[in-house]
Parts: structure tokens; sequence; C-alpha cells
């Protein structure tokens, strides 16, 4: 099974990768395209690109009802406060999310949110690049709450690698997501691998903005056979978001 821990849905499209108008049927077609099974998909609350409309968590549970490949990631706006946490506690308990996307940003809200995904046995994304700033902000987070477990998407690539495995090392509810990094640099993801280990590695695409076949075969290519291969493709999900028969 290939499971992809991070993927987007926006309403509108990116005319170089999507056409025009991008619809929960056009990411269908890219995980079919990559063979992908499941998707955990997070709503886009803003235009990250010219001409891509927001979507939020209740557009996403419509989607997901309609079409159960696609699993729901929550994002919440920390401005909002308790309401805040009161949201995401509503998209898992009543309906049936499986993560959150959190925010390093030092605030009581975020620390809340933590809490409550650990409480909830809930895994959290976290955006990685950028600033090496967060870094240690994730080891805290991480030190704070040992029951949450947290999921560095891109493993801070492309400038920050080591500063994102030198945390996983440290903390055992830190876990790496390959997304964006086994289509450009897959060797990356192997020598993470090496570093941290193959329970530590799950695969993620970054659909639509990124292509998830060209991120499935940057993974095939690594050939870590078919054992380690297929916890990474999807085994390592299975376990930690608690989708194992």
């Amino acid at each position: 099974m290939i499971i992809c821990c991070e993927s987007y849905l926006p309403n509108s499209g990116n005319p170089y990768l999507c056409g025009d108008t991008f619809k929960p049927a056009d990411l269908i077609a890219l995980m079919d395209e990559a063979e992908v099974d499941l998707a955990l998909t997070i709503p886009a609350p803003e235009a990250s690109l010219p001409g891509w409309a927001p979507t939020d968590n209740a557009f996403l549970k419509d989607v997901i009802e309609r079409h159960p490949r696609i699993l729901g990631c929550c994002h919440v706006d920390i401005s909002r406060g308790d309401s805040a946490v009161d949201e995401f506690q509503k998209t898992v308990t009543d309906w049936g999310f499986k993560g959150l996307k959190l925010s390093t940003s030092p605030s009581e809200t975020v620390d809340k949110l933590a809490e409550a995904s650990a409480g909830l046995r809930v895994p959290v994304t976290i955006h990685t690049n950028g600033s090496e700033s967060i870094y240690p902000r994730i080891s805290q987070l991480a030190d704070d709450h040992p029951n949450l477990i947290i999921v560095m998407e891109h493993m801070g690539y492309r400038y920050h690698v080591n500063q994102a495995l030198e945390i996983t090392q440290k903390h055992p509810n830190i876990f790496l997501g390959s997304t964006v990094v086994a289509s450009a640099e897959p060797t990356v993801v192997l020598d993470a691998i090496e570093r941290v280990g193959v329970e530590r590695m799950l695969f993620g695409s970054n659909a639509p903005w990124a292509i998830p076949r060209f991120g499935v075969e940057g993974i095939r290519r690594l050939k870590l056979g078919n054992e380690e291969e297929s916890l990474v493709l999807g085994g390592n999900f299975q376990r930690i978001y608690g989708l194992e028969a």
C-alpha cells in the first residue's frame, strides 16, 4: 500500500501542473497515476500561489465523504485561540480527520493544540525548510509533549537537513516526511534513512504543487529492498496514524 503523508486541496489550479481548475477528482487522478492508495490531505487556507483559492476544514470534510481515499488533516488559524483548538478536536472526534498541520509559532494556542493532539493520538505535520530557528522550537515541542507524534515535512530540505536529522535522532517521537525531497534529491532521503532508521521515514508528495509519481519513483530508485520500501511508502504511516488492520 502507498500512502502520501502530505497533499493539499485548493479549489483552483496551476495551469502548469493541473490545468485551470483543481477539483478533488484531479487529486484522485494524480494519486491514481502514482498508484497512491490514500493521501493525508490539508486544506489550503491561503492562496499560496496567484489564482489558488482558499479552502477550509468544512470543505475538506465534504470532500472526504465523497472520496474516502482522501484522509483529512486539519488546519486552523492559531490567532483564534481556544476556538481553534475546539475546531481541531471537532474535526477528529466528529469528522474523522487523521492529522493536524501545526504551526511552530511560540504561542499558548500552539501548545494547547499539541497537548490536544497528543491526547487524541493524532500526529501533527510541521512544515520545514526556510529558517533554521524553527528546529529548537520543534525539539522543545517534542520534549514538552513526549506522546505527541511529529512529522517534519520536507525534513529540513534543502539547507537545514542536518538540523532536522539531529533533532530526529534526539527525539523518538519525531518522524520525517520525504515530501519533495524524494522527487528532487532522493539520495538525501537515503542518507536520512541511514542516520535515523527506515522506521522514521514517510513518503509524501506535496500534490498538487508537486507530482506524486515522481516522489514514488524517487523512493523506488533507492532500491531499499521490499520490506524497507514498503515501510517508507506506507507501512510507517499505517503504524503511526493508527491505520493498521
